[in-house]
């Protein structure tokens, strides 16, 4: 992107276009059809593995049964000198207190299933998109 950073959903569909150097227009957008699939069949694959993570937190989360799960996704928490990777409290002032740190973040279960929820509608349009794809890749 070029110029002063804007916020993208406030921009209208010109400006997104022309920050990214791209046209609605085939002929003048700067991509074919081959590499607009294999992008979008590359973003499918990283919403898959984001579902697959939201859905192993969760596993463990409910298997611990408490209200807060604490996922390090640093290095600075250190138990008997291992990386803690996931820490689970009731402790809501423990949890409270965390929240802001760049290298933590703080679920609940609503939270959680809220994200699952949201990459799972981002996996369904990468998958719906390629679907719609394959007659014009094939043609």
């Amino acid at each position: 992107m070029t110029g002063a950073q804007q916020v993208i959903e406030e921009m209208t569909d010109a400006e997104v276009l022309a920050a990214f150097e791209t046209s609605e227009d085939p002929q003048t957008r700067g991509f074919d059809e081959a590499m607009l699939t294999r992008v979008l069949a590359s973003e499918l694959v990283r919403a898959r593995n984001r579902v697959a993570h939201y859905r192993t937190l969760l596993t463990s989360f409910l298997a611990e049964g408490k209200r807060y799960m604490i996922e390090n996704i640093g290095e600075d928490l250190v138990e008997d000198g291992i990386p803690v990777k996931l820490v689970f409290t009731d402790d809501a002032e423990h949890a409270q207190s965390l929240i802001g740190d760049d290298e933590v973040v703080v679920w609940t279960e609503v939270d959680l299933l809220d994200a699952l929820k949201q990459e799972r509608v981002i996996q369904d349009f990468f998958s719906d998109t390629l679907e719609e794809m394959v007659p014009i890749m094939a043609g």
